[in-house]
């Protein structure tokens, strides 16, 4: 099976404020947190897969590679994210994103995702 090229990142860098604690770093099936899962599921599929964080030390008990928030860490908003993630990557070019709390979201849809023409988005 070839693994897409297309770098994925996965966000883990919200307040969490629903849920009343950093959902990311909560147990998930057999694993440790959500993040480890996506992270080890997503890498399955793609060739790099990065992890968009406010605080890398979060995630240093699986080895992950990440993109810190260098923006004000009291921004939470995804848009703090895609910058960060643009300049880390230096992205010309498209990157897949997924937030770290959708781990039902399957290979078939993601295929599907990148499967559209990008020039229907002009």
């Amino acid at each position: 099976m070839s693994l897409y090229t297309i770098p994925c990142v996965i966000f883990a860098g919200g307040k969490s404020s629903r849920m009343g604690e950093d959902k990311s770093r909560m147990p998930f099936g057999d694993t440790p947190s959500l993040a480890q899962y996506q992270y080890e599921r997503l890498g399955k599929i793609f060739e790099h897969v990065y992890i968009s964080a406010k605080d890398a030390n979060n995630f240093d008990d699986f080895d992950a590679s990440i993109i810190e928030d260098d923006i004000a860490n009291e921004i939470y908003a995804p848009t703090a994210g895609f910058v960060n993630v643009f300049r880390r990557l230096n992205a010309d070019n498209a990157f897949f994103v997924l937030s770290v709390d959708t781990p039902f979201v399957t290979k078939e849809i993601i295929d599907k995702l990148l499967a559209v023409p990008h020039d229907n988005f002009d």
